[in-house]
């Protein structure tokens, strides 16, 4: 059975989106084959991981917070976590909690096995190309990092400890309830933790079960015991077609909890 929450075409753009200048790094020089003219790689780019990445590190460095475990909550292909394991030492325990078994898949091929990955990439509005992807580096630069794999829509009770940094980007607007989900977040932090989260904001009735857990500002979901650090807008760009990407802001709030 095919996975219910993404196809290969989504699994591609993923990759675009987190891995393809790690792709360039690493020394693929191959151009990407496209149905008509050959799109330039700066249509494909994008730094959305590595800003997001950015906006947490310099948020934690302002008010001295320092941490050792994490929780992702929908890390699609991991980019964010190996930004924060890569620049941040002290984190040695990352659990990831993601409903999709093809994006959980690639994230341990990616940052826990290291392996030779298929790097998938939208060739046509029906056809993908796939280059060799060495990710052997990543995985290096994570190795002392203690990995727990969780497969299961985030809620009370999946998981139960506590931490440090708990993190979920831009899935409130995907999920049936962004009350239950952001609920089970504001648990899942501990005292003095803090809770970064992001949206755009893209509401819709083929998610939502109730409608009136829809806000239009995330910074509405946090009242008393939590204090607010930082927040930001990001552009997030998905690529559908070979010449056609969707544009979103991403609207990032980060609050420590006090009590």
């Amino acid at each position: 059975m095919d996975d219910f929450y993404i196809d290969q075409k989504g699994l591609a753009a993923y990759y675009e989106i987190q891995w393809f200048d790690k792709l360039r790094l690493n020394g693929t020089t191959e151009q990407l084959d496209s149905k008509s003219r050959r799109v330039p790689d700066s249509f494909i780019l994008s730094n959305h991981s590595q800003n997001v990445a950015r906006f947490i590190i310099d948020t934690l460095d302002a008010k001295r917070i320092s941490l050792k475990n994490i929780v992702e909550v929908g890390p699609a292909l991991g980019r964010n976590c190996y930004e924060l394991i890569s620049h941040i030492p002290t984190i040695s325990s990352v659990t990831v909690v993601e409903p999709s078994s093809r994006l959980l898949s690639n994230f341990k091929q990616i940052l826990i096995d290291g392996a030779n990955c298929r790097f998938p990439y939208i060739k046509s509005l029906d056809e993908l190309g796939y280059l060799g992807f060495d990710a052997s580096s990543i995985a290096n630069a994570c190795k002392h990092v203690k990995f727990t794999l969780i497969k299961a829509p985030f809620e009370n009770g999946v998981i139960s400890s506590k931490f440090d940094l708990v993190i979920c980007l831009n899935v409130l607007d995907q999920c049936e309830s962004p009350k239950i989900l952001v609920d089970a977040l504001m648990a899942a932090t501990a005292l003095n933790g803090v809770l970064v989260l992001s949206c755009t904001y893209q509401w819709s009735k083929k998610h939502l079960k109730n409608e009136s857990e829809a806000v239009n500002d995330i910074n509405d979901y946090f009242g008393g015991g939590w204090e607010k650090l930082s927040e930001d807008e990001n552009e997030y760009k998905i690529r559908f077609n070979d010449r056609y990407s969707l544009l979103f802001l991403s609207h990032i709030v980060a609050y420590k909890k006090v009590v």
